[in-house]
């Protein structure tokens, strides 16, 4: 009798203990008012200037610009040139560079080595600077723009920027020319950088005498 009686008992209770098991907080899981686990080492943002979300919608976080950086296309092209210039060990004004720029603008060298990797390559503004910061204050970068072309239609303008740079304001030469293309934007109160794109010259690419100062 009493093995019989072990079978009636358990399975009479056996179901509830099913349910118990559904109804427990999984393994893990934060319970209402709990305080959330520590973020691993190593998961921080390395984004040059915080992250990309920014609460508050898209323009949110955003470095504020020099009313004069961003007033013109032409104003925001020589500001563009003049962020990213300066001598080996002369740290830049990134804010500056990072405010000229629309939410998710693109950068994209056409062609050559380098920041990280063998061109074309897109990059966002923060990025580009992660990897390009220590070869600049390294060697120095100073660039300059030596002709241009403009087109603007309403909100928008595109500018076609020859540009050379020098490792120091004295060499005698700049070590790379080439075009820089900017796809500017102006949502009524500023101007902004949405997109630029460039191409240096090579071994077999020259620049056209059209590109060059008159």
């Amino acid at each position: 009798m009493m093995p019989r009686l072990k079978v009636v008992v358990l399975t009479a209770i056996l179901p509830a203990l099913i349910l118990l098991v559904f109804l427990s907080p999984a393994a893990g899981a934060q319970t209402p008012g709990a305080t959330p686990a520590p973020a691993m080492p190593g998961m921080a943002d390395h984004s040059m200037h915080g992250g990309s979300a920014a609460a508050g919608g898209h323009m949110a976080g955003l470095p504020k610009p020099a009313p004069a950086d961003v007033a013109s296309a032409e104003a925001i092209v020589a500001s563009y040139y003049d962020a990213l210039s300066g001598p080996a060990g002369k740290k830049r004004d990134w804010n500056r560079f990072l405010s000229l720029f629309f939410p998710n603008a693109r950068l994209l060298p056409a062609e050559g080595k380098g920041h990280s990797g063998t061109m074309p390559h897109s990059f966002g503004p923060s990025k580009y600077l992660y990897d390009t910061e220590s070869n600049m204050l390294q060697e120095g970068y100073i660039p300059k723009e030596i002709a241009r072309r403009s087109e603007s239609f309403g909100k928008i303008a595109h500018v076609w920027s020859t540009y050379e740079a020098r490792h120091a304001a004295g060499d005698a030469k700049p070590f790379v020319r080439g075009v820089t293309s900017f796809e500017l934007f102006n949502d009524g109160k500023r101007w902004w950088i949405f997109n630029v794109v460039w191409q240096p010259e090579t071994t077999s690419l020259t620049l056209p005498a059209e590109d060059l100062p008159k």
